[in-house]
């Protein structure tokens, strides 16, 4: 008699609980998703860095196609600052409709500062040794 009152007892927790897991599901992927996207913005960021410090920039344009997002390869701005210096930084700030009316904002900065003692082109001050 009592395994008429639990009939279906498990098809109920299972309509419980199945809501909670698939937005945790979705919620541990746009997590990843986002820590992707913010690592290969800082590789972006750091390789346009070394890449207009130590060559032409023809390779700086170079690195900078080799960022996986173009609409953060675009806003990568590289180039020297100083003598024997370079700057390389990008400031994202965007925000964007997603579904049922939920907006998506994207925030993120990121700054390299390189010191050229190795990698400089041309001989040093002295000429060539």
């Amino acid at each position: 008699m009592k395994r008429r009152k639990e009939k279906g007892q498990a098809l109920a927790e299972f309509a419980f609980v199945m809501p909670i897991l698939i937005l945790l599901l979705f919620g541990m992927t746009f997590a990843a998703f986002y820590a992707f996207r913010s690592a290969s913005t800082d590789w972006g960021v750091f390789i346009t860095g070394v890449a207009s410090g130590s060559y032409d920039t023809p390779m700086t344009e170079h690195a900078r196609e080799n960022v996986l997002w173009p609409d953060l390869a675009h806003r990568i701005n590289a180039g020297q600052s100083g003598a024997r210096q370079v700057r390389s930084l990008i400031s994202v700030e965007d925000s964007r409709s997603w579904i049922f009316g939920i907006r998506l904002t994207e925030a993120q900065r990121a700054a390299n500062y390189f010191r050229l003692w190795r990698f400089y082109p041309g001989p040093p001050n002295g000429g060539v040794e």
